[in-house]
């Protein structure tokens, strides 16, 4: 395998390629409408009730975490102002005074613990902060949480986006009733084809450098290039490699990336496809470097683990399946198929130009072995609701370890209380794995987490419920007046301090 990242929770930062320097425009002067595209809709305006990319990217800019991650996955206050582990399993928060909400209130410890206790509720956000044992107000600006598990990690949990603090209001004619303390504030959602946001002066960091921000959904990839062209949008959000080439200096384009906290894979239904000798064969049948090539130009990093490098927990000693096919026919003879006699299977996919590429390769990949696949493709909430249920036999999914720790990525992938919509739709069931996963939530050192995230590896390897395929990388266009755009490995890019040049 590449050689990837050296060093753990190390952030990829992107750089526009061959852009000149520009001198910056007055804030009186330049434009006062940024529009974003997306491919996909965000699904709410609630972080607590979705962890996808798409809703976080747009749901970050509206409401702030306690804390954040720094450059090399450090634990940096945000709307605390500090923090200290009081024992093993008690953490007590200060928070920052004067950060207001959106209706003009301030911020304070009650309002936290109401926001924590909305996540403790929730069936898909729950699993990040269900450790939580209690939670106290020592006065208006300070809190003690207990949990079972270390406080290091609850801190990590405690920046992931759908952990946001909101506070509910009375809901509005746009059936909104959440306000957060981020940089914008909702000004329309609507179904969340076309989302509005208005910048909120009173934001505690520095009042935001444009007065609004529109988030629009352009599912076409060569659609949003053309956005970018024409001038409709100023930054679109998941190019493709293959339309990067038209991201040019002569079309006042250009385009940024960097590694993100997501992988693609495929997830095993362990219940309908419960014989390892199967799913071996299936993994040894896939051509990871042909997809990698002819959908991404090759410019995605093949991947050995769910878990991206950069992320806390990572084991660079897990086991990259190549390609085999003869090995994998020899299997599935051995289990009785063949060209007269195929196992039929059902891999779901969502609705996007690369998933069907890559869709169409590996069933064209698993015909060779004897494995007659259906694809069913579905738009992003049905994909989501029909795979908690169940139905497929395997599916192709991708997930962001967005806590930077490898606990959001094992646990709701693979711990058996996950299964369904909390994430394990491989529907894995391993004593084992639970075991280390729960130890791993549990002791407060850093050794001995990696060396149970090691040991998790090492049977993933064996037993197969997830089988890695890529690395995500972020490939964002932009026009190229537009500067200062902070990358963030999720895919919550920091947005409210653009620059803007002539």
């Amino acid at each position: 395998m590449k050689k990837l990242l050296a060093c753990i929770f190390c952030l990829t930062f992107f750089f526009a390629c061959g852009k000149k320097e520009q001198a910056p425009v007055s804030v009186e002067n330049h434009q006062q409408t940024v529009t974003v595209a997306l491919a996909y809709k965000p699904k709410s305006f609630d972080p607590s009730k979705h962890t996808d990319g798409v809703t976080m990217s747009v749901t970050k800019q509206i409401y702030s975490n306690l804390f954040s991650l720094g450059e090399k996955g450090e634990i940096i206050p945000e709307l605390a102002e500090s923090y200290k582990i009081v024992s093993e399993n008690t953490l007590d928060i200060t928070l920052k005074k004067g950060i207001l909400f959106h209706d003009g209130s301030e911020m304070k410890a009650d309002d936290v613990i109401a926001s924590l206790q909305r996540n403790l509720d929730s069936p898909v956000s729950h699993v990040l902060i269900n450790p939580i044992q209690s939670m106290k107000k020592l006065n208006e600006y300070e809190l003690e949480i207990t949990s079972n598990t270390s406080p290091n990690l609850l801190l990590h949990n405690f920046t992931h986006g759908s952990i946001a603090i909101t506070k509910e209001v009375p809901m509005n004619e746009d059936q909104v009733n959440l306000v957060g303390t981020g940089p914008f504030k909702i000004k329309l959602w609507g179904n969340g084809e076309k989302v509005e946001l208005e910048a909120f002066d009173d934001f505690y960091i520095q009042k935001p450098n444009f007065q609004n921000l529109v988030f629009v959904t352009i599912p076409e990839t060569s659609n949003r290039v053309i956005g970018l062209e024409t001038g409709e949008i100023d930054i679109a959000y998941d190019i493709i490699p293959s339309d990067l080439s038209l991201l040019t200096e002569e079309k006042g384009l250009t385009y940024m990336s960097g590694l993100s906290f997501g992988s693609d894979f495929l997830s095993i239904n362990t219940e309908r496809m419960n014989d390892v000798d199967i799913r071996r064969a299936l993994a040894l049948a896939i051509d990871k470097k042909g997809i990698n090539e002819a959908v991404f130009e090759g410019k995605l990093d093949l991947a050995s683990s769910i878990l991206p490098p950069n992320v806390f927990g990572y084991s660079d000693s897990g086991i990259e399946i190549s390609q085999n096919v003869e090995e994998a026919k020899k299997i599935m003879k051995e289990k009785g198929y063949d060209e007269t006699h195929p196992l039929s299977l059902k891999m779901y996919i969502y609705e996007e130009p690369t998933r069907r590429q890559i869709s169409e390769i590996i069933q064209a990949n698993l015909k060779e072995i004897y494995m007659d696949v259906e694809v069913v493709s579905l738009e992003v909430s049905s994909f989501l609701q029909f795979t908690a249920q169940g139905q497929h036999d395997f599916l192709l999914g991708l997930w962001y370890t967005s806590s930077g720790d490898a606990d959001f990525g094992y646990y709701p992938l693979l711990h058996s209380s996950s299964k369904g919509v909390p994430g394990n739709r491989a529907f894995y069931d391993n004593k084992e794995v639970d075991q280390l996963l729960d130890d791993a939530r549990t002791t407060s050192s850093e050794k001995q987490r990696l060396e149970d995230y090691a040991k998790v590896q090492k049977i993933i390897d064996q037993e197969l419920p997830i089988f890695p395929l890529f690395y995500k990388t972020y490939f964002i266009g932009m026009r190229n007046h537009i500067s200062n755009l902070v990358f963030d490995p999720r895919g919550s890019h920091i947005l409210y301090n653009l620059q803007f040049s002539k």
